[in-house]
């Protein structure tokens, strides 16, 4: 039988494994939408308040809490600041938008 502490360990390490994309940067970190003249990333087709809008009516995070957006090369990361913020949390915690077409990505439950 295994010790749970090192059970818990290994889980813990296995998990900040996911390593985040290199080109992951903050498009949106202020507090309220963003504005509507803001540019998409480039090879975007959404904006970042449009990518915001379609987080809202998601109804996938919380209304209370202030968001900011990260973007990779292919999706934004709107993510609920309420706990903390950065990159790492914004890959492994957002909700995952796709830049192109605006469709939310859902992770697989094993992720």
């Amino acid at each position: 039988m295994r010790n749970p502490i090192t059970i818990v360990l290994l889980c813990a390490a296995l998990s900040a494994c996911q390593a985040v994309p290199q080109d992951l940067k903050p498009v949106w970190t202020q507090t309220g939408k963003p504005a509507a003249c803001a540019a998409a990333p480039y090879s975007f087709k959404v904006t970042p308040l449009e990518a915001f809008l379609i987080a809202r009516e998601s109804r996938g995070l919380s209304w209370k809490h202030h968001w900011h957006l990260y973007a990779d090369s292919k999706y934004y990361y709107v993510h609920d600041i309420f706990l903390g913020d950065g990159p790492r949390r914004a890959f492994r915690q957002g909700l995952r938008i796709d830049g192109k077409t605006g469709e939310i990505q859902y992770r697989r439950e094993s992720q």
